[in-house]
């Protein structure tokens, strides 16, 4: 009898269902963004999209401490022209279209259940500039800070640096304007739901 138990016992650990190695979650920000590079002239003028309000949705994979995930952002921008502390904004001029797959780690936990994450992985961006269509391919790096907020709800803070060509083409480019990388660095909050 005793030995029927044990192999009942064992058998039922065996087959008693595991916690998930991997956790699907699906999240959304709002953010905002500022550019730097895109086009300057001789006389020190930058010309390049204008501080947008960013939207982006996420999908992940949860694996252990680490994470991959695909993000897709949205954001309508103006263009502007600066020099020495003074804008001429030219406002809905462009949108940009950014797809980002990812890879996220877990660096710290700490807290109840608060975590820092580095995250890197490239960009494809599809920008739409007066009319006309470009893409650029570049790299993004991002940190964030998740905390929880109820049993599936997380909230995070993420800053991100991306860096990617020029928006502008060649020809669109007077005599004397250099094109220049183009630089973004955002900060967004968002909500992150465990599914």
């Amino acid at each position: 009898m005793r030995t029927l138990a044990a192999t009942l016992l064992l058998l039922g650990l065996g087959l008693a269902p595991r916690p998930a190695a991997a956790q699907w979650g699906l999240s959304g920000e709002i953010g905002v963004a500022r550019f730097g590079g895109t086009s300057r002239d001789t006389a020190g003028t930058r010309v390049g999209p204008y501080r947008p309000t960013t939207f982006a949705l996420r999908v992940d994979r949860a694996l252990g401490s680490a994470r991959v995930a695909l993000a897709v952002l949205y954001a309508k921008t103006g263009f502007a022209g600066e020099r020495n502390g003074v804008a001429v904004v030219q406002y809905d001029v462009g949108s940009l279209w950014e797809f980002a797959p990812e890879t996220s780690l877990r660096v710290a936990r700490f807290g109840a259940g608060t975590e820092a994450r580095l995250e890197a992985g490239p960009v494809v961006e599809l920008w739409k500039v007066d009319g006309d269509r470009r893409s650029r391919v570049g790299g993004r790096a991002a940190a964030a800070v998740e905390w929880p907020i109820a049993r599936a709800l997380t909230g995070s803070l993420r800053v991100s640096g991306v860096l990617t060509g020029s928006v502008f083409d060649p020809a669109e480019v007077p005599a004397g304007v250099e094109r220049l990388a183009t630089r973004r660095v955002a900060v967004a909050i968002g909500l992150r739901y465990g599914l």
